[in-house]
């Protein structure tokens, strides 16, 4: 995994951090440099993990520039639709949630600038850990619409690019991710095309019309247009594994977004920060199977 846009003091400390275990970095301007290992948060010393604050890094202005400069290679005009947004995406897929001072236009914003915080997100390729409920989405060649549900951070990414891989392997039909952030470019195969950085009502679109995929994976429902977009497509026949951010089945069916009868299967993961452990799967009744 390429970390070389972090500053040389964080980057010696991660060498002594076990990176299969390591999931977040959090840096912000004169605190402490925060990492999430396995299922807590430690603060980075010059000699690795520390539960000490006294012995921590300390973040400075320079450090967090240094990685906005890095990852945007010294040109953040360029990469600017996505600031706004508040994220970064490095080329391996590593997403960093960005926080600072936001500008406006009207009731448009238009970037942010003064960047006081960042949150990387170490994304993990854990092959097989969809196995536990892949048969219950994928039976006698016929694959489900499945959504993906859970609190933020306890891996529905993860279980998407695992089923990406399972799919394509099994080459049932050409496969498109959506993949709005960024996050899904290690995941490729013969059968898998992959648009990045768009909304989800232009990928959509532009997929059943130019790509003729059979199976659509994408992240994050969150509004009511990516509902009505899943609505069209699965209306016309094609298959959609996607992601909410939602923990259980009641909060989901209180959405003003939601749309019921879209999804075939429901799958809802564990709140034990295990990344990608499943607590339950459902049918398009609700009833657990």
């Amino acid at each position: 995994m390429d970390l070389s846009f972090l500053p040389q003091n964080i980057l010696s400390s991660l060498k002594l951090v076990n990176l299969d275990n390591l999931y977040e970095i959090r840096m912000r301007t004169d605190f402490a440099v925060k990492v999430f290992v396995l299922d807590k948060f430690l603060y980075l010393s010059k000699d690795g993990c520390t539960l000490l604050k006294g012995n921590a890094i300390v973040c400075t202005k320079s450090d967090i520039d240094y990685v906005i400069k890095n990852v945007t290679e010294y040109s953040e005009y360029a990469h600017n639709n996505k600031i706004k947004c508040g994220y970064l995406t490095t080329k391996e897929g590593i997403r960093i949630g960005i926080a600072g001072e936001c500008v406006f236009d009207g009731n448009n914003i238009v970037t942010i600038k003064n960047i006081t915080s960042l949150n990387i997100r170490i994304p993990h390729n854990v092959s097989g850990c969809s196995s536990y409920f892949f048969n219950k989405i994928f039976k006698d060649n016929q694959l489900y619409s499945t959504l993906i549900m859970s609190n933020p951070f306890l891996g529905k990414t993860t279980l998407l690019k695992d089923l990406a891989i399972k799919l394509n392997e099994k080459n049932i039909g050409n496969l498109l991710l959506i993949d709005e952030r960024g996050e899904f470019s290690s995941v490729k195969g013969e059968n898998i095309d992959n648009i990045c950085f768009c909304n989800k009502e232009y990928a959509f679109s532009y997929a059943v019309r130019s790509l003729a995929p059979k199976i659509i994976i994408t992240d994050e429902l969150s509004t009511k247009e990516d509902w009505k977009c899943v609505e069209l497509t699965i209306n016309s026949g094609l298959k959609i594994i996607a992601s909410c951010h939602c923990p259980s089945i009641d909060y989901l069916a209180n959405k003003t977004y939601f749309i019921n009868g879209l999804f075939d299967r429901y799958v809802v993961l564990d709140d034990s920060y295990k990344m990608g452990q499943v607590k339950c799967v459902y049918d398009e009744e609700f009833n657990i199977i």
